[in-house]
C-alpha cells in the first residue's frame, strides 16, 4: 500500500538517505563497476540498456495496483543511478570525436532543447492532464510513466545504431590523424 511520511523532520530525513544512497551507489558503478566493463560492451548497448531497464521496471509498477513508496522510489532511484554514472559518461563519449565547434554547439542545443524544455514540456503536459482529467492515482502516473519510457526505448534504439562501434570511431580517429600528420603509418 501506499506509505505516508507526515512528520516534516522523518521525510526531511528519509529524502536525504534516499538521496545520498543514489549518491553512493552511482560513485560505485561510475568508479568501480563502469571502467571495467565498459572495455567490453559498445556504448549503443549500454545506450540501449538504460531505456529497456526502466521499461522492465514500469511495467512492474503498472501492474501494481497500489505501488509502495518503495517500489516507486526504487524506479526512481534506478533512473538517477543510470542517468549519473552511465548516461553522463555516454554522453561524454558521443562529443570527444566532434571538433570544438560541434561540440560546443551540440552540448548547447542538447542541453537547453533537450534537457530543459523536455522538463519544461513534461511539467506542461502533466499539469494540462491534471486540469482535463482530474487527479491521477500512483497506478496511472506509473503507466504514464512507462509510455514515456517506451518513447526513449524507441529514441534510444534509433539513435544508438548511428553511435559508432568502437572499431569504426578507432579507424576513423587514426585516419583523420594520419591526414593531419600526427600520426606515423
Amino acid at each position: 500500500g501506499t506509505e505516508v511520511i507526515p512528520d516534516d523532520t522523518m521525510r526531511a530525513g528519509w529524502m536525504g538517505k534516499f538521496f545520498a544512497s543514489i549518491n553512493v551507489v552511482a560513485m560505485c558503478l561510475q568508479f568501480g563497476v563502469i571502467p571495467k566493463i565498459m572495455p567490453r560492451l559498445e556504448p549503443r548497448t549500454l545506450w540501449r540498456f538504460m531505456p529497456v531497464t526502466m521499461v522492465a521496471a514500469l511495467s512492474y509498477l503498472c501492474t501494481n495496483g497500489n505501488p509502495s513508496l518503495n517500489l516507486i522510489s526504487g524506479a526512481f532511484m534506478l533512473f538517477k543511478v543510470m542517468e549519473f554514472s552511465i548516461r553522463r559518461m555516454l554522453d561524454e563519449m558521443v562529443y570527444v570525436p566532434l571538433d570544438f565547434e560541434s561540440r560546443f554547439l551540440g552540448k548547447e542545443i542538447i542541453s537547453v532543447f533537450g534537457y530543459r524544455f523536455g522538463k519544461s514540456g513534461m511539467s506542461l503536459a502533466l499539469s494540462g492532464l491534471t486540469s482535463t482529467f482530474g487527479d491521477f492515482g500512483l497506478q496511472q502516473l506509473s503507466c504514464l510513466t512507462w509510455g514515456a519510457s517506451c518513447l526513449w526505448l524507441s529514441a534510444a534504439w534509433n539513435v544508438s545504431n548511428r553511435v559508432l562501434t568502437r572499431a569504426v570511431a578507432k579507424e576513423t580517429y587514426q585516419a583523420k590523424m594520419t591526414k593531419k600528420g600526427r600520426v606515423k603509418k
